[in-house]
């Protein structure tokens, strides 16, 4: 498992494109724990919200595409999440200030519960596992 972790930091700080996109707030070695736990608070870009406390996901790779609100009422309504790195958590009830939306093809999108941003990831109903992007959060 720290193996894993250890590669998936390394895949984010050394992007194969060998672009690094100054405004995300990628994980770094410091920001992951030897079985891939989070080291820091998982704040909301927008608001001062936590989102997760430490200790609690687990970063993963994972295929998904997270609608972009931007693009509302164009014809290709998702983004890209190119970097694909996300922090997994099992427990629903383990978030501190997340909402989550109406059930949309099997998953509900998550959110910042204070200032309703998002989505930041998404809750998978067959799996129960909740996913957030490295994309869309901070750390503190």
């Amino acid at each position: 498992m720290a193996e894993t972790a250890q590669k998936l930091v390394e895949e984010l700080n050394h992007p194969q494109n060998n672009e690094v996109n100054e405004t995300v707030d990628i994980p770094t070695t410091a920001d992951v724990t030897a079985d891939g736990k989070n080291v820091k608070q998982i704040k909301c870009q927008r608001c001062p919200s936590t989102i997760l406390v430490p200790g609690i996901a687990t970063l993963v790779t994972h295929e998904f595409l997270l609608p972009d609100p931007e693009m509302t009422g164009k014809k290709d309504k998702t983004l890209d999440d190119s970097l694909n790195k996300y922090w997994c958590v099992d427990n629903m009830y383990a978030f501190e200030n997340v909402g989550f939306s109406k059930t949309v093809d099997g998953v509900k999108y998550l959110i910042c519960a204070d200032c309703e941003i998002g989505p930041i990831g998404w809750h998978d109903l067959n799996t129960k596992l909740s996913y957030v992007s490295v994309c869309k959060i901070s750390y503190c």
